[in-house]
């Protein structure tokens, strides 16, 4: 911890920062400018209600692109970054095992935190971040960016309409090749442990909880390496997951697969006593899938999907900067993500161990 705190200039930082209730423009002192974190400090540059206020980055050449690209000041630290510009809240999209660390310094100088996932990579760092938030009463929310998708929003709109009667099971199936993509052994996520759960299964484990309204019970996961992937840990994951109601989540995911690939989102079938529905499509855009329903005996129909005032991770700057505004907590609060980070840890520790775990 210490280490880390170090590392991004976390030693004694200043109590700064200016409160926030009512604020329509949210300035943002983003933290992390690797590949995703680009994309991000873009996203946030040009997104209505928001004003990039300062990038963070050990890397000279990120800083250097900050200013070039951007025009915005940019810190080797941030501590430095909190003395030097005013901020309501801080973006972290940094390696995970920094994030309590700037967490708990952005609370502790008065900002609203908005993180990446994973959102922590143990369940005490989590707590103890949700708990900081607590106390300072400022908002902590995890950007788990495929719950403000259209398709998401239907079949839980399906769900919780009864339209599928009790649920007798549920497929998901997430298949991606990253073996020659952007990561490589020697970056966070080639060295991490999990990387498949702790970076991907996060998401489909969110909208399991998100579409069924319900928590997950028991998880009895196996999981193995692929010796032409990057990554160290296994990228690849079967698992047999339980709700709460008993009702069974057959899901299997993989970063390494060498058949047919499905979308980010993965390919889902629900099951229910009066009819089916499925999720497929969108392997080159996430954001076009297709829901279809039907009734037993009838043919499927795409779905009408509902809309939202904004996709993925815009939608995430929406409903961040709209919970700032009204003081309402965020739908995927630190403290609502605990219990989908506390399923991923149990599938990591079933893998493990070879046997069910509680989360």
């Amino acid at each position: 911890m210490e280490a880390n705190r170090r590392s991004w200039g976390l030693v004694a930082a200043p109590a700064a920062g200016r409160l926030t209730r009512g604020v329509r423009r949210l300035s943002v002192i983003q933290v992390g400018a690797g590949k995703w974190g680009r994309s991000w400090a873009e996203l946030v540059h040009r997104t209505r209600g928001f004003e990039l206020a300062a990038l963070v980055d050990g890397s000279a050449a990120a800083r250097e692109w900050a200013g070039a690209e951007l025009g915005v000041p940019a810190f080797v630290s941030f501590d430095r970054a909190l003395a030097g510009v005013e901020a309501d809240a801080v973006v972290l999209v940094s390696p995970p095992s920094t994030h309590r660390p700037l967490a708990e310094a952005a609370l502790a100088a008065g900002l609203h935190v908005l993180s990446e996932k994973p959102f922590a990579l143990t369940l005490e760092d989590a707590r103890a971040v949700a708990a900081a938030g607590a106390r300072a009463k400022r908002h902590v929310m995890i950007a788990q960016n495929y719950r403000f998708r259209r398709q998401s929003r239907g079949l839980q709109e399906l769900v919780a309409r009864c339209a599928l009667g009790r649920l007798h099971g549920i497929r998901i199936a997430c298949r991606r090749d990253l073996r020659n993509a952007w990561i490589s052994p020697r970056d966070w996520r080639g060295k991490m442990v999990h990387p498949y759960l702790l970076d991907m299964a996060i998401h489909h484990v969110d909208m399991l909880r998100q579409i069924t309204g319900r928590e997950i019970a028991q998880v009895d996961a196996r999981a193995w390496k692929v010796p032409d992937s990057p990554f160290r840990s296994e990228p690849t994951v079967e698992a047999l997951l339980t709700l709460d109601d008993g009702t069974p989540v057959a899901y299997e995911g993989t970063w390494a697969s060498t058949t047919p690939q499905t979308s980010w989102n993965g390919d889902w079938e629900l099951v229910g006593e009066k009819g089916r529905a499925t999720w497929t499509g969108g392997v080159e855009n996430a954001l076009r899938g297709t829901v279809r329903f039907a009734r037993y005996g009838a043919e499927p129909e795409r779905l009408v999907l509902p809309r939202l005032a904004a996709l993925d991770r815009s939608g995430v700057l929406d409903h961040f900067r709209r919970c700032v505004e009204t003081g309402t907590p965020p739908e995927t609060s630190a403290a609502d993500n605990v219990k989908s980070l506390a399923v991923v840890l149990a599938l990591a520790r079933s893998t493990e161990r070879g046997r069910p775990v509680r989360p």
